[in-house]
């Protein structure tokens, strides 16, 4: 039991935050739409009403992410003690560490219960709606608030006041370092540690990740685009230039795998490049200090952004240096794939950067 948990934890980590996004997105827009609209603080305003819908969301996201990998470990029966300890997690700032471990823990303890509880005819219907959320639920709940909690509380707060006492270079070497885990793999197991690390500076109110990220997501596809399109249209194959169109639809909507076509075709120059062009954009992003309310939404998130122009400016250098490397290290003859079209089909996994 244990060993199959731990062996497929970051995918049940994975799933729990794929359902988080669309939690914390909607929390970014609303409090984006309520600055707009103003009179935030006068109750019965459109701007209001919006602010009050980005903190419900933002209250509830680690209920979503703790229930979400509870709900991958074992099913239904976790989701009630999931929410009540994502919930607790969040009340004692143990944020996101403090979901992540109990939707673990919850899963784990449903699992012993399913396999060492006696299969008994009248205990049947209460054992997925009464004994084992509640049991899991009251014991997650004592951890949550006397065991762990305290302890990842002081360690989600000595890595903020770390993150927030940053000097300037120092900012941007750790947004370089996000940014080359975002654009190495392109959308792969590097990139989503990658957005782990963001959720969880997310979850505690610091947005400069966030908006690092999306622009060193943006920067490999559009990267390409600019030197397959513009600045040595030569060196690549009609296929390339014809994917280079796509790649800057999907650097528009921030899905990082619209560079994977040339990567597979030359992976030992264009994967530098993207990497080292997604480091400059999220670094750019840290240093000046820019922050986006959304972990996703590509160009649409740009009026989210609390200095639009350094943001884009951000995302366009990044894809600059993308193209300028690759551009000067790629062959004056174009790279022909050896990857057959059967194992592309199998393997080009689009999933959002």
């Amino acid at each position: 039991m244990l060993k199959d948990v731990l062996k497929n934890l970051k995918q049940h980590c994975m799933s729990g935050i794929s359902y988080m996004i669309p939690v914390i997105v909607i929390g970014g827009f609303c409090t984006a739409l309520a600055r707009l609209a103003g009179n935030v603080d006068t109750a019965g305003t459109i701007g209001y009403a919006f602010l009050q819908a980005g903190n419900a969301a933002f209250a509830l996201m680690m209920s979503v992410l703790c229930a979400g990998i509870a709900y991958s470990i074992c099913g239904k029966p976790e989701i009630a003690p999931g929410v009540v300890a994502g919930y607790l997690s969040t009340q004692v700032k143990a944020s996101f560490l403090g979901a992540l471990i109990c939707g673990i823990l919850i899963g784990i303890m449903i699992l012993w219960m399913q396999e060492h509880f006696p299969d008994s005819k009248a205990l049947k219907s209460m054992y997925p709606i009464v004994i084992y959320p509640v049991i899991s639920g009251i014991i997650a709940t004592l951890l949550i608030m006397f065991v762990f909690g305290p302890p990842l509380a002081a360690l989600t707060q000595a890595a903020i006041d770390f993150f927030m006492n940053m000097n300037t270079g120092s900012k941007f070497l750790l947004g370089f370092i996000l940014g080359c885990m975002t654009g190495f793999d392109m959308g792969g197991p590097v990139n989503k540690i990658c957005f782990s690390v963001v959720s969880a500076f997310a979850a505690s109110g610091i947005w400069g990740p966030a908006a690092g990220k999306n622009a060193a997501a943006m920067a490999p596809p559009m990267g390409m685009a600019i030197s397959a399109l513009v600045l040595t249209p030569k060196k690549y194959t009609e296929q390339e230039r014809e994917d280079a169109k796509v790649a800057i639809a999907m650097s528009l909507c921030q899905v990082t795998e619209g560079a994977l076509p040339f990567a597979f075709n030359d992976p030992k120059r264009v994967i530098p490049a993207v990497t080292i062009g997604s480091g400059v954009a999220h670094g750019l992003i840290l240093t000046w200090g820019v922050t986006v309310p959304v972990l996703h939404g590509g160009i649409f998130s740009v009026p989210l952004a609390s200095n639009p122009m350094l943001w884009i400016a951000a995302w366009l250098i990044g894809a600059m240096v993308t193209a300028v490397i690759v551009s000067v290290t790629k062959p004056a003859r174009p790279v022909e794939t050896v990857h057959e079209d059967e194992e592309l089909k199998d393997d080009f996994d689009i999933e959002i950067g």
